[in-house]
């Protein structure tokens, strides 16, 4: 979802989560993008819930000091949402122009909607004929109030929002779009996305999304896990997940280690929604839509940082499983050498990028 507001620059791509807000001033190159700025805060304790801005000043206080303390002069952002309540989906509709289906996508789209559509945000993109005179359609929608507490936040902190884009939709872009190593254009991947609050799961067939959904399991599920059990604080928990290694969940015998017996009844559940997501766009592919099946899974975000998390994940669901960052991408450079492989700056990023030409391939 893609909601336009303005075509003015410069812009920032500004990642609104859980857990930090991220800032990011990017630039073309002729081989790619350099990141110029990247900085990032903390999000305020109770100021957000299920994706919803709950304290927007308290959110636009740090936005604020972020672009004042890092001399960011922009004041136009490009921001996204994702939430649980956020829906994605390519279904068949009969055969019709765009502008019919503008007029009519209310109504052609309350069926696959469980929020009410007059209080929803709506997109769609047709995607191609289909047999029986049919289009394959993406459909978007997303609650207002999600939307529009986050674009309050922005305006009470001096920005003004040019697009709302989806979570999911940015890290294609910065992570899967941008990249000529592996060929994804002709592939069916899952990108999976461990923010901290939850995580987002979206299968993508030859470029196009078919379906995204959000787990509710992040990275701090985990640390959460380890601080109640251990009762030690968020930190120190903090810590000590990071000393974790979850491929030694992986052997025969099972693990000794309590912290890792912590974790895994939390790592089941999000095995359980992932295996469930994937077998729902079978499912689906199978009844309406001939695709491919999922044969490799993109992780993304910064619970992905866990040691051992890809080993984990490929050897349960039995998928070809890859860690991306940013800067792993060699069309991309930064100006600081702090930023790693910017496995969590796939969403700002992506956003940063809404605003600059795509390169030729």
């Amino acid at each position: 979802m893609q909601l336009n507001f303005s075509k003015k620059s410069p812009h920032i791509g500004l990642d609104i989560g859980h857990s930090r807000i991220k800032v990011i001033l990017m630039e073309r190159t002729p081989l790619g993008w350099k990141i110029l700025n990247a900085v990032t805060a903390a999000t305020p304790t109770d100021s957000m819930s299920e994706g919803v801005v709950t304290n927007p000043a308290a959110i636009a206080d740090v936005i604020k000091a972020l672009l004042r303390d890092h001399k960011i002069t922009a004041t136009l952002a490009d921001i996204s949402v994702s939430s649980s309540t956020v829906v994605v989906r390519t279904v068949l509709m009969p055969k019709m122009s765009e502008e019919v289906l503008r007029k009519s996508i209310r109504f052609e789209v309350g069926r696959y909607i469980p929020n009410n559509i007059d209080d929803s945000y709506i997109e769609f993109e047709i995607i191609k004929d289909a047999p029986d005179n049919q289009m394959e359609v993406m459909i978007v929608a997303a609650p207002r109030d999600l939307v529009n507490s986050r674009i309050a936040a922005c305006e009470l902190a001096g920005l003004e929002v040019d697009s709302v884009d989806l979570e999911p939709f940015a890290t294609y872009r910065s992570v899967i779009e941008s990249d000529t190593l592996y060929g994804w254009s002709e592939k069916t991947l899952a990108l999976v996305d461990i923010g901290a609050r939850s995580t987002k799961v979206s299968v993508v067939s030859n470029g196009k999304f078919m379906m995204t959904r959000a787990i509710g399991v992040g990275g701090s599920t985990f640390s959460e896990a380890l601080s109640a059990f251990f009762k030690i604080p968020m930190p120190d928990a903090e810590i000590g997940k990071g000393q974790l290694d979850l491929s030694n969940l992986l052997g025969e015998q099972t693990t000794d280690n309590p912290p890792l017996r912590v974790l895994q009844p939390h790592l089941e559940e999000m095995l359980r929604e992932l295996r469930r997501s994937l077998n729902y766009f079978q499912a689906q592919a199978n009844e309406n839509i001939s695709q491919a099946p999922v044969t490799h899974l993109v992780l993304s975000g910064g619970g992905s940082m866990m040691t051992g998390m890809a080993e984990y994940l490929a050897k349960k669901l039995d998928l070809k499983v890859l860690t991306i960052g940013v800067l792993d991408n060699p069309r991309f450079v930064s100006a600081s050498s702090e930023l790693g492989s910017g496995l969590d700056l796939a969403v700002a990023s992506g956003l940063a990028m809404r605003t600059i030409a795509p390169l030729v391939a």
